[in-house]
């Protein structure tokens, strides 16, 4: 039965909607004292769950000696519901969709020739790395410094979807992975992404992409992260990295 009420929860269904619900297709019919007793939903509160039911079409009744008795609508009636629910899910997707673009002029329109910021945590690291991905086009040349493959390993999958981001707009990388790595070096060569393998066995990692600076680590419980925006530090990464690079 709990699994039931979770489903129907999800739905937008109340704990309360979903006990007369199931109470109503156990008894077929029923008026509100009955009602009360099976589902232990005091008198005072039934009339108004009873109302948000017939709101949702999940209940209709008909009226004997002035009395309502109500009945079940068919099953089927949740699949509309959710049904209904999907399309306000993607009217709302749709808004947020124009309220991010909406911002991003504002904070591009407001945003300093250069800042810092620090991230902490999995989620603050996934915060970091969309914002770099929304930064990408496809003039941009992204160099990564990697590290062993045990210090990387928790988020290869997110990882996996940034680089087929910047694979789908055609943005040019070049990656020096750790020699333990070579599966992921084949999976990541293609003719925009170069990859070098090395001996590597530091735990931060960092990268240059178009002008922010990016140093991270992610092998604690607590990862850390920096993002640098300032056309000098990435001058400055981009030099030292170019110079590894040709020694790889």
């Amino acid at each position: 039965m709990k699994e039931v009420t979770e489903l129907l929860s999800k739905i937008g269904l109340t704990g309360q909607e979903s006990k007369v619900y199931l109470a109503l297709l156990t008894l077929e019919e029923a008026q509100t004292g009955i009602l009360c007793k099976k589902t232990g939903i005091a008198s005072s509160n039934i009339y108004n769950v009873l109302e948000a039911l017939l709101d949702k079409g999940l209940i209709s009744y008909r009226v004997q000696n002035n009395i309502r008795v109500y009945m079940p609508s068919d099953p089927e009636m949740l699949n509309e519901l959710f049904i209904e629910k999907q399309k306000k899910l993607e009217q709302e997707r749709k808004e947020i969709k124009a309220l991010v673009s909406k911002l991003k002029v504002k904070r591009e329109q407001e945003s300093p020739q250069y800042n810092y910021k620090y991230y902490e945590g999995v989620p603050g690291i996934k915060g970091m790395w969309h914002e770099i991905n929304s930064s990408i086009t496809k003039d941009s040349e992204e160099r990564i410094y990697g590290t062993r493959k045990k210090a990387v390993e928790r988020l290869i999958g997110f990882y996996d979807e940034h680089h087929k981001l910047r694979n789908r707009i055609r943005a040019k990388a070049k990656i020096i992975l750790s020699e333990d790595m070579k599966d992921l070096a084949k999976k990541r060569e293609n003719k925009n992404t170069q990859v070098k393998l090395t001996g590597l066995n530091n735990e931060a990692e960092w990268s240059i992409v178009n002008d922010m600076v990016y140093v991270q680590y992610i092998v604690t419980k607590k990862p850390r992260a920096f993002l640098i925006k300032d056309k000098i530090f990435a001058n400055t990464f981009k030099a030292v990295f170019d110079k590894i690079w040709k020694s790889s």
